[in-house]
């Protein structure tokens, strides 16, 4: 009811609706128009509920509610349980022909990749979408089936992401994705625009022509994701977008750091990506700043992961004297608990960045002794890598880490990262699939 009267308030002040009783010239009555309300303006449940008309939408616009199954109910007194019937009642509603309702249903997913779905099914053959939804979805691992029955299954004709959407959509402080497609069909080619801000909206045309955007055609898309349909993120310079699709270009087709019996490690050894051992939050009695007075081990989180003149450097007290009193790398940097750490030195990465605008790897190596946050990655080898970095390293294995780590921080995987990026963690998969290229003093390099 409220939204009925909301509706009918913005029809008078639009002038299509006599507020003050009957109809006048290009106006229809007040009575007229809330009998129209009253039959089309109607409350349901559009995710295991039925559309309640005859004939399908032929358009459907729509901003679904941005939140996680295991979320809708946090607070309530039998949270827990109405949290469970609701994922039950989801993973198992069928449609009239009794398949699954929701083929994109994996995990803990956040409820407006069902609606998206959802809509699909409701909106008739060749009818338009248009959604608002997080701009993670173009880019997370777990959004990939839904990306694909997008490409697959329908005509995605285009995306207007905001990364700072605030002046345009208040109060939501994460990136924001519009899409528009078409049910039915497949998609040849995408159109993505981006970085947007309010001044690229135009109420004539929906966006400037001036607008930045990227032409995402089918063949070189899926060869780009291995058929994930991710979109990359761009940036607002033209010669810096460029230099992202030219990266893109030398190192969509090269092996992935997991892949087995890439050059790094033929004997089929997979390289594994490990998180820090320790998790800052339940063992924080154990972990205290640095005395520069007392034997202590090491404590490595992501702060201490800086860029000094464009290098990456390992910026702790216990390494480096330039550290200076009440700095951020002090604090939180002393372990003093057991140490049950793998023994030798590492390679490791920050896995949570501080800002978007920061620089997403920073690979450092990571001297024996040490113990890694949960806010750190680091890479787990076979013993044939490690004897064939230490031979790269002239006997040394910090010396072929540190040969390494100048490959992992180039600029052509930083601008690969920050371009398929889902948000500011640089996840494990993230760094799985990395490119490995043959770095070309390796090419007489035979492990």
């Amino acid at each position: 009811e409220a939204a009925r009267r909301r509706i009918l308030i913005t029809l008078g002040k639009a002038g299509l609706v006599d507020l003050s009783g009957d109809s006048r010239s290009q106006m229809i009555g007040r009575a007229e128009a809330e009998m129209i309300l009253e039959s089309n303006v109607l409350e349901g449940d559009p995710l295991l509920g039925e559309w309640p008309w005859n004939e399908s939408p032929k358009l459907l616009i729509s901003r679904p509610p941005w939140i996680r199954i295991k979320d809708r109910f946090r607070g309530y007194e039998e949270g827990s349980r109405l949290r469970k019937e609701l994922s039950s009642k989801l993973r198992n509603a069928t449609d009239y022909d009794g398949n699954l309702r929701f083929s994109a249903l994996r995990g803990n997913v956040n409820m407006y990749r069902l609606f998206l779905e959802r809509s699909i099914q409701l909106v008739g053959e060749e009818g338009r979408i248009r959604m608002i939804v997080p701009d993670s979805l173009l880019r997370e691992r777990s959004s990939a089936p839904l990306r694909k029955l997008l490409v697959e299954n329908n005509e995605w004709l285009s995306t207007w992401s905001f990364p700072d959407p605030n002046r345009v959509f208040p109060g939501i402080t994460q990136g924001v994705a519009v899409l528009g497609l078409t049910v039915g069909g497949k998609t040849e080619k995408m159109v993505s625009y981006g970085p947007l801000t309010a001044n690229d909206i135009c109420p004539e045309t929906g966006l400037s022509r001036s607008s930045p955007s990227i032409d995402l055609d089918r063949g070189s898309w899926s060869s780009w994701t291995d058929a994930t349909w991710a979109v990359p993120r761009m940036p607002l310079d033209s010669y810096e977008r460029k230099k992202v699709i030219e990266a893109i270009g030398r190192l969509a087709d090269k092996p992935r750091l997991s892949e087995e019996g890439n050059w790094l490690n033929p004997d089929g050894s997979s390289v594994r990506v490990r998180v820090g051992e320790i998790d800052q939050s339940a063992w924080s009695d154990y972990i205290g700043d640095w005395s520069d007075e007392n034997s202590q081990v090491p404590f490595i989180r992501n702060t201490h992961f800086v860029v000094m003149d464009g290098d990456v450097c390992l910026h702790h007290p216990a390494f480096d004297n330039d550290v200076e009193e009440g700095a951020i790398q002090r604090s939180h940097s002393s372990w003093n608990g057991d140490s049950n750490s793998p023994s030798g030195p590492r390679i490791a990465c920050q896995a949570i960045l501080g800002s978007s605008k920061d620089r997403r790897l920073r690979w450092a190596v990571i001297p024996d002794g040490c113990v890694l946050s949960n806010s750190v990655n680091y890479l787990e080898f076979s013993e044939n890598v490690i004897d064939s970095l230490v031979g790269k390293g002239g006997g040394s294995l910090v010396v072929g880490l540190e040969w390494l780590c100048k490959v992992l921080n180039s600029e052509d995987l930083e601008i690969w990262s920050r371009a398929w990026g889902a948000n500011n963690n640089v996840n494990n998969y993230e760094i799985e699939s990395l490119p490995f290229p043959v770095p070309e003093d390796e090419l007489a390099f035979s492990i």
